[in-house]
């Protein structure tokens, strides 16, 4: 008897966590609308901040459990330019690809999901814009091309719609990334949609 009263305990035992185990989103893919700030020292403006970039970003996870998951990240950005010399435009390009950990909690079942991630991986470059000197001799600006490494500090908030797919109500990240020896501090904002399965 109680041989049988003890398996009967370590099965009533492990049916929550089996149970909370199969309400758990293993695996999940974003596609967010995406605005890069990127560090051009006022290449294109007048207040000497950041020029935007346009684009989208891709993430694909795989949840260990409930609140930690491994996150592959890829981005693509890019916006033509007026440089004020006769008619000629420049077209920025970026793109990169990271890989690194989520903290989150992936339950089918919780409505607000604020999230944080860590990233590293490379970033490419083309005409990426860049001031040099800004001063009484006038603004002289760069156009860099490089592939250098690239980081992605973050987070934000995914809201379930339904079972299987979340708004990703808003993205943020400090996106760094060494190019030709200097170091872009660009930002990311970021509105889409994700799907778990």
């Amino acid at each position: 008897m109680r041989k049988v009263a003890t398996i009967v305990l370590f099965f009533a035992c492990g049916v929550p966590f089996v149970y909370g185990q199969s309400e758990i989103a293993r695996h999940e893919v974003s596609a967010t609308f995406s605005i890069s700030g990127i560090d051009t020292r006022g290449a294109f403006n007048n207040d000497k901040s950041r020029d935007a970039l346009y684009g989208f970003n891709l993430q694909g996870a795989h949840n260990l459990n409930r609140f930690f998951g491994l996150q592959g990240d890829f981005s693509y950005f890019r916006r033509s330019f007026n440089t004020g010399v006769g008619n000629a435009d420049l077209t920025s390009h970026l793109s990169q690809i990271m890989g690194g950990i989520k903290v989150q909690d992936n339950s089918n079942t919780t409505r607000f999901k604020p999230f944080a991630q860590a990233l590293v991986g490379i970033a490419h470059a083309t005409n990426f814009p860049r001031v040099l000197r800004d001063d009484s001799q006038g603004k002289l600006v760069t156009a860099r091309n490089d592939t250098g490494v690239a980081f992605g500090l973050g987070g934000g908030l995914d809201v379930r719609l339904m079972k299987k797919l979340d708004i990703r109500a808003f993205q943020i990240d400090y996106n760094p990334a060494r190019l030709n020896g200097d170091t872009f501090h660009n930002l990311r904002l970021g509105i889409g949609l994700k799907f778990r399965f």
